[in-house]
């Protein structure tokens, strides 16, 4: 793989970890031109979450309205009375299954480590999966401003903190919230979103883990 098809990949990826993101804040009309976003970058990087992409659209297209994403959004990911599906990830690291655990507290050093902060206007607790999502784009987006700038070991770096995120975070409580999310949700769609998130983090982890061994290899030969 040639510089250029990298530097595309790494955009492509930026832009779907982002997609993905804004998949998981309250819906909004302009939703249609996310899933377009997340179905020509799943193309790109030859994902199997694409599949899924196709009948959320599709579902959007024919059979539901923004309004109806937004009733099943709020049962599903804010309650008033019970979340059927938190998107919190210290519900699932930690043994108290609280909010704003100990594990949610590492997500903020690893934000700050970065030189993030969360933003005064978002509500959510720092592991909301948005946030988290939202963090890896960022991350990526700091690797490709390494490459352009032919900071290589630094764009090297930043893979390996995406990685550990993943390893830490994301990877470790996808598979439990999105298998909560497709056994509530009552409209199709948010099966269909659930199951292309899994499937695009498991991919991206197994890659990452990849690049990152291929790197350290080479690191390895080139100290010998």
């Amino acid at each position: 793989m040639n510089e250029n098809d990298v530097l595309s990949i790494e955009k492509y990826r930026s832009e779907l970890y982002r997609a993905f993101s804004k998949c998981y804040s309250p819906p909004e009309p302009g939703i249609s031109e996310v899933l377009k976003q997340l179905e020509t970058g799943l193309c790109a990087t030859g994902s199997i979450a694409i599949s899924q992409v196709i009948m959320m659209r599709s579902e959007l297209n024919t059979s539901i309205s923004v309004d109806d994403l937004e009733i099943q959004f709020a049962k599903l990911f804010i309650g008033p009375y019970q979340l059927l599906a938190p998107p919190f990830g210290s519900i699932y690291l930690d043994d108290k299954r609280q909010i704003m655990g100990d594990s949610t507290l590492d997500v903020v050093k690893r934000y700050l480590a970065a030189g993030l902060t969360v933003d005064e206007g978002f509500k959510n607790p720092p592991d909301h999966i948005s946030a988290e999502l939202e963090f890896m784009h960022v991350l990526i987006v700091e690797e490709l401003n390494c490459l352009h700038k032919g900071r290589a070991d630094e764009a090297a770096a930043s893979l390996v903190q995406q990685s550990e995120f993943l390893d830490s975070h994301l990877g470790q409580w996808i598979d439990a919230f999105t298998g909560l999310t497709i056994q509530e949700t009552e409209l199709p769609y948010y099966r269909y979103l659930a199951t292309a998130t899994q499937q695009f983090i498991r991919e991206d982890m197994q890659r990452l883990g990849e690049t990152v061994a291929d790197w350290h290899a080479q690191s390895e030969t080139a100290v010998e």
